[in-house]
């Protein structure tokens, strides 16, 4: 008999829900994969903060190190909600669409009980609890899924806990999303208008604030909290995914009507089919194709994040290692000891000094040529090492050259004897000083040691001699250079070499001479220049011939000059001066900090110095090339200095945590689009068991009919994975190498350009079209087993 008791507010609710329990438990799934994913992700990106810096990089100060850690913590902050508010998105149109087919299932029994006198605010306390339900059964599912999953990877449990807040705003909001859903399904028989109008209003906004975050997200940088940059990536995947479905309904309709016109129920039975349950399927392709546009964009900024933070720091540091020596130099013996560094295949100098062009600001760099191509780090093709090296000669226009005489294998030091003649009759103190050139192209400045001696016909001589230093042989010599001590007598004095002998290689065919004046005077005897300063030593600086450069387009720009211009410089902070050529025109100088930079060979840029005065600017840096995880070595062997790297450094390290962040919330969506998915197919296949009978009548089989809808669901599935993946293809175009530069401070502006990790993006669609293929195949052959009893009769009753 039938139960005539009057139902209670409770019980009509429980009694409803027992109803409909399947597409309730579908909701709290949702619920509590998002929920899972929201506090695995923020778990993961707090963990990544925790432990950043630890160990810290290799002579560091810990107060630099937590500067770093804390600027890379601001910058996440600015990029960790676009996680959240993709998932809360995601699973809000599945929470929505599950609510929107259970109100449609309930169409009969809503207008039953609201003629009987169920009250609107009835009906809104009805519905808020049902949404309440969910949620809550989903987020206690949701934390105790997140727990046991990182269990699992190894995880602490207590950052997943510490998400209780996130947990709980997830859940409410998705229980408001189910609440709204389901009483504005069950209105919408008398506001369909108004249901029309809202949604396209909706749609118009999400494009209009796509546009408007393309537009703005190249000028956010990531030093505090950005809302463009927290929205940047969920508004335009949602902008993408309303235009994937929008071109899907527009295919699905331009397709029935040549299918339809084919003999034969396929395709047009599908087809057909499809065109006419838009609405019902469009929130599965709008699941499908935002997950898998959401994974296309996952990828893209993985590898795109990695090879702009690379490329960078490659830039900046010159070199795979670098450690900078300032305020002491660099000599050969250090170069020598990095090279015996494991994990070091070859280390050099390097030179990185501020210039002052005019009113601007830049920086030279110098590195000895034959350092170029086997220490210069190419930074993934953004530094030409072939025009660098070309620098030596500047295709053939007239530059200062470099022809150090070589030592010989076999030598051991340095003999030097030369003949002092002066005006008065005595000779003062005169020492003479050799600048080498190391099998690596550093220069070692070095003293040699002597005795003046008076021969029978009052000439003085002074014999001179050197050990060569601790470094790389072969040794070069590159100037050797007088200076007179103080005096009180003033007179010139005309120094000569009379000899010079590499010891154990034999004697040097170098001739030179040079005028001291007076006391405390410095001069240079003999230049490796190709005989320039021999030839005219009272030269003009004006007329001295220039070092060839390669300029950075910016600097280019900045003074609008081209190859074959001349530049002149000043060292900053010195009265000294320097010239030079514009030899070609590069994106990037190795080794500067700033994009406004100049780079001069080490060799040309010493004789340069030398033609215009008596000293050097020695190199104040190390390059090396190697394993960057030698860096603690490489800093250990140069006592304790900080090391930089061509790898990301602590604060790039920080942001790069966004990168499996993404791919966890990635793997959540894809669940959510799966879970959801089953849902709509299962939902629908119930609506439409009428069909079944009607297609048996006319003699369609069971078989046959499985097959169509399999045809039917895989057609849609397929469309919204290809779809999704034009729309995530796009996005990346738009925003992801904008949105790297808004969220990791340090990348150059020539960085740029889209690159995809397509293993892992391959990985993440198979696993999505594996879970789809799936659910098509439980839904065919449910449809096979149902029509194989189905008859008219049955469905008509």
């Amino acid at each position: 008999m039938p139960d005539r008791r009057a139902l209670s507010s409770a019980r009509l609710l429980a009694v409803r829900a027992r109803a409909r329990s399947g597409l309730l438990a579908s909701a709290a799934a949702t619920v509590a994969v998002a929920i899972a994913t929201v506090c695995l992700v923020l778990a993961w990106l707090a963990r990544a903060v925790a432990v950043a810096g630890d160990p810290p990089p290799p002579g560091v100060p810990a107060e630099e190190v937590a500067a770093q850690v804390e600027a890379g913590a601001t910058a996440l902050a600015s990029a960790s909600p676009a996680l959240v508010l993709l998932v809360v998105l995601l699973a809000g149109t599945a929470v929505a669409q599950l609510a929107g087919l259970i109100a449609a299932a309930r169409e009969h029994e809503t207008a039953a009980i609201r003629a009987r006198g169920f009250s609107r605010a009835q009906a809104w306390l009805a519905d808020a609890a049902e949404g309440v339900a969910p949620a809550l059964a989903g987020a206690v599912a949701g934390v105790i899924l997140a727990v046991v999953v990182s269990l699992l990877a190894g995880a602490a449990v207590a950052d997943v806990l510490a998400q209780w807040l996130w947990a709980t705003g997830t859940a409410l909001a998705l229980a408001a999303v189910f609440a709204v859903a389901l009483r504005r399904g069950e209105r919408r028989r008398t506001s369909a208008r108004g249901a029309r109008t809202t949604a396209a209003a909706l749609v118009v906004l999400v494009l209009l604030a796509s546009a408007l975050v393309v537009w703005q997200l190249p000028l956010a940088r990531g030093a505090g909290f950005d809302p463009i940059v927290a929205v940047a990536p969920a508004v335009v995947l949602m902008a993408g995914a309303i235009v994937a479905l929008a071109v899907f309904g527009a295919a699905a309709v331009a397709w029935s009507r040549p299918a339809a016109a084919a003999a034969g129920l396929e395709p047009g039975y599908p087809a057909r089919q499809v065109a006419r349950r838009i609405p019902i399927y469009a929130a599965a392709v709008v699941l499908v194709a935002l997950t898998v546009a959401q994974a296309v964009f996952t990828s893209a900024y993985g590898a795109t994040w990695q090879t702009m933070t690379t490329d960078s720091a490659a830039v900046r540091a010159g070199a795979d290692l670098r450690v900078d020596t300032a305020p002491q130099t660099v000599d050969s013996e250090d170069v020598a000891v990095s090279s015996d560094v494991e994990g070091v295949d070859a280390a050099a100098s390097a030179l990185v000094t501020p210039v002052e062009i005019g009113s601007t600001e830049a920086q030279l760099v110098a590195v000895p040529s034959e350092a170029i191509e086997p220490v210069v780090a190419s930074a993934g093709g953004l530094i030409d090492k072939e025009a660098l090296a070309a620098a030596v000669t500047a295709g053939g226009t007239e530059v200062v050259a470099s022809e150090p005489v070589p030592l010989g294998d076999a030598a051991t030091g340095l003999a030097v004897t030369a003949t002092l003649m002066s005006s008065s009759q005595t000779v003062g103190a005169v020492s003479l000083h050799a600048l080498l050139l190391d099998g690596t192209g550093t220069p070692e400045a070095v003293s040699l040691e002597g005795e003046l001696a008076v021969d029978g016909e009052g000439t003085v001589t002074l014999a001179a001699d050197a050990e060569l230093p601790a470094g790389a042989a072969p040794w070069r010599l590159a100037a050797l250079l007088a200076s007179s001590g103080p005096s009180m007598a003033g007179a010139e004095v005309v120094v000569t070499i009379a000899g010079i002998e590499a010891v154990g290689a034999g004697p040097l065919e170098i001739a030179g001479q040079t005028v001291l004046d007076g006391g405390g005077d410095d001069a240079v005897v003999w230049l490796g220049d190709g005989g320039v300063l021999a030839d005219a030593p009272a030269i003009e600086d004006a007329a001295l011939p220039p070092v060839a450069a390669v300029v950075t387009s910016a600097l280019a720009s900045r003074l609008g000059i081209g190859v074959g211009d001349p530049v002149e410089f000043r060292y900053a902070g010195t009265g000294r001066q320097g010239g030079a050529v514009v030899s070609s025109v590069v994106a990037a100088v190795p080794g500067a900090t700033s994009e406004l930079a100049l780079f001069v060979p080490m060799e040309t840029l010493l004789i340069s110095q030398l033609q215009r005065g008596t000293s050097i600017v020695p190199p104040g840096s190390v390059w090396a090339a190697g394993d960057p995880s030698a860096d603690d070595e490489l800093s250990a062997a140069l006592r304790d200095r900080p090391v930089t790297t061509s790898a990301p450094g602590v604060t790039a390290s920080v942001v790069g945590a966004l990168v499996p962040g993404w791919w966890i919330a990635t793997a959540g969506s894809a669940v959510l689009s799966l879970v959801a998915a089953f849902a709509i197919v299962q939902t629908l296949a119930i609506a439409r068991r009428r069909e079944l009978g009607v297609l048996r009548a006319l003699g369609v089989g069971h078989r046959r009919q499985a097959r169509m809808r399999a045809a039917e669901l895989g057609g849609v599935f397929g469309a919204a994975v290809l779809l999704g993946a034009a729309a995530g293809g796009l996005v990346s175009w738009l925003i992801v190498p904008e949105l790297v530069r808004a969220v990791t401070p340090g990348i150059l502006s020539i960085v740029g350009g889209v690159t995809i990790a397509w293993v892992p993006l391959a990985a993440a669609v198979a696993a999505l079209v594996a879970g789809l293929a799936v659910i098509v195949a439980a839904a065919a052959a449910g449809v096979g087993r149902a029509a194989r009893s189905a008859t008219v009769g049955e469905e008509s009753r």
